[in-house]
């Protein structure tokens, strides 16, 4: 029964198996070393069908040489310490010829040495030149050592040498941080079921049977592309071992595919528009909160009271516009399937709003309150690198922001918003000589609550200037949504599937911000730093070829630190010159962002 319900397993491989952002090889070796002890009739029968579905999405992806080859230890006798089944003939052979080598595996063993075994592939298995080569133990049992001169040292560092990836089927406990034992495992993330599929989480610990860890999980680890299975959820059959067969294929053809000529950098849409919308964002918020404190000018100049710095935080009652100037630069680091990136572009931006006071005391204040409502508008233009790479991503951009602000004498405000972008992107993609060119457009969503105090101080030295500073704490919610229209690629290249995905977010900051007067002419500044933490992963895999291959998009970094930098001077009553710096940084991205630009009260 058991048996079946493997065999089974195999109808998802073709819904399992994707193509991993990083370059794809176009030769591929994969052996299997198995366990030929007496517990492991299940597993031998579910190789073949495995191998079959394998190999159609490797082919699909544009692997061209697919190699397989199968070794057996622990079945006793004079290979228990490894032993080569011939796959067509050969060490190395077809899907199909694997499937007939693998009706030669037995079930008499009960010592094996999964060390004995990689050695013995190394030495005596003769493999492809220039493909990936991907080892996958499968073994239910821990280390029986059969050679002692063999250690995790001296085999991890045989591995790497021969630039060998290994994945550890065994009999393991593999937790993630919310403490759910996991189907895999590739070391950083953790493989958890979710019905007949399987989520991405943090990894938090691994274990097994006796020396099970130490010596098969961490050696897996040790190698490039490294995973590790549990067996036990293949055994429990159903849903369980479907999610565990779809993790499986996953990490083996990660490894297989390894580096090569093909690169599909998917993350490279959402990364570009991320920066220009939480930018674009983060600008309109700057001018919606007008951080230069307004003071009168042309003869001397008077605030008599902290009171007088409240009631001129939101300027006179009016129409107001602006415009600005941004540079942008950054990079975002390779992890996972994602893929490097530099980036560089500009635009500009422009926007109006009003400012009144309320016909009332609406908080019960004592005083009237303020109320800011307004809207922005920008073009973007982007140029994305692939880092080391003559591929590119061209993208332009227009943006509309509409946002309200609310403020009472007390300092207390609140800001609303809600931003649309609209993006063209023009994906050159560069294998060998040949130039793959892809069109395509996408969106932007994002909407956002913040609340905060502003606590001004009235500051004065007689005679030599006048001003305050101002500390505001603030917290805020949003959420933010990025889509991209499928496409195919010019010259015979990939098609491309729609994608999107958004996730909530919260920010806590603070800010402080300094005005001083000079003779009349007043100049003011802030600093701002916030803590952002996205509340999802983002983790997902794009059909390509009409779903007969899968690209990975890894998430984003959930957590990120914001740093921005204002001065500027008022030029008269009326209108302001500014510039600023903004700064993101999280584990895997640095970004950056200069803008000068001009406010004009009418």
């Amino acid at each position: 029964m058991r048996g079946k319900v493997l065999g089974n397993i195999l109808q998802i491989a073709t819904g399992a198996i994707f193509l991993g952002t990083t370059a794809l090889s176009q030769s591929a070796d994969v052996i299997f070393l198995v366990d030929e002890s007496g517990s492991m009739g299940g597993e031998h029968a579910f190789l073949p069908g495995f191998v079959t579905a394998l190999d159609t999405q490797l082919a699909s992806a544009g692997v061209v040489d697919r190699n397989y080859g199968l070794a057996g230890f622990g079945g006793g006798g004079p290979g228990n310490l490894g032993r080569t089944l011939p796959v067509g003939g050969g060490d190395l052979g077809s899907a199909a010829d694997f499937g007939t080598a693998a009706g030669s595996l037995v079930l008499t063993g009960g010592f094996e040495d999964g060390y004995s075994a990689i050695d013995y592939v190394l030495n005596n298995y003769t493999l492809t030149p220039g493909a990936t080569t991907t080892f996958v133990l499968v073994s239910d049992e821990d280390r029986d050592n059969g050679n002692a001169a063999l250690t995790f040292g001296s085999i991890s560092a045989d591995l790497n040498a021969a630039g060998v990836t290994l994945i550890s089927i065994v009999d393991a406990n593999i937790i993630d941080t919310n403490g759910d034992f996991a189907l895999g495992s590739d070391g950083t993330n953790a493989f958890v079921q979710d019905g007949s599929s399987f989520v991405v989480t943090p990894l938090d610990s691994t274990s097994g049977v006796g020396t099970t860890d130490a010596d098969y999980i961490q050696l897996a680890f040790s190698t490039p592309n490294g995973c590790v299975g549990d067996l036990g959820f293949l055994r429990s059959g159903g849903d369980a071992a479907t999610a565990f067969a779809e993790s499986l294929s996953t990490c083996v053809f990660v490894s297989a595919v390894g580096t090569g000529a093909l690169t599909l950098p998917l993350n490279q849409y959402r990364d570009t528009a991320s920066v220009i919308a939480r930018t674009h964002h983060s600008a309109t918020r700057r001018m919606a909160m007008a951080s230069d404190t307004y003071y009168p000018t042309g003869g001397s100049v008077d605030v008599s009271s902290n009171a007088q710095v409240y009631d001129d935080m939101m300027g006179v009652e009016g129409l107001r516009g602006y415009a600005q100037v941004t540079g942008y630069n950054g990079n975002y680091d390779a992890f996972g399937a994602n893929v490097a990136l530099d980036y560089s572009g500009g635009g500009i931006l422009v926007g109006v709003d009003h400012t009144r006071a309320l016909n009332g005391d609406v908080l019960n204040e004592g005083e009237v309150s303020m109320l800011r409502y307004g809207a922005s508008v920008a073009y973007n233009n982007f140029s994305t690198d692939l880092t080391g790479s003559s591929s590119s991503l061209d993208t332009r951009n227009y943006i509309l922001e509409l946002y309200a602000v609310y403020e009472n004498r007390a300092g207390f405000y609140g800001i609303a918003d809600l931003q649309f972008g609209s993006y063209d992107f023009e994906n050159r993609r560069v294998a060998g000589a040949t130039a793959y060119v892809g069109n395509t457009s996408g969106t932007s969503y994002q909407a956002e609550i913040e609340i905060g105090r502003r606590m001004p101080k009235h500051m004065t030295n007689p005679g030599v200037h006048d001003g305050s500073i101002q500390f505001t704490p603030f917290a805020a919610l949003g959420w933010e949504k990025y889509d991209v229209d499928g496409y195919t690629e010019s010259n015979g290249g990939v098609t491309v599937d729609g994608f999107d995905e958004d996730t909530g977010y919260g920010r806590i900051g603070f800010r402080l911000a300094n005005s001083r007067t000079r003779g009349d002419t007043l100049y003011f500044g802030s600093i701002e730093v916030a803590a952002a933490r996205a509340f999802n992963d983002t983790y997902q895999m794009v059909p390509l070829n009409g779903g007969s291959s899968f690209a990975v998009i890894e998430g984003i970094d959930q957590n990120r630190l914001e740093v921005i930098l204002e001065g500027g001077v008022k030029l008269d009553n009326n209108s302001s010159l500014f510039a600023n710096y903004e700064g993101r940084f999280s584990d895997n991205s640095d970004q950056h962002a200069l803008s000068a630009g001009l406010r004009i009260r009418f």
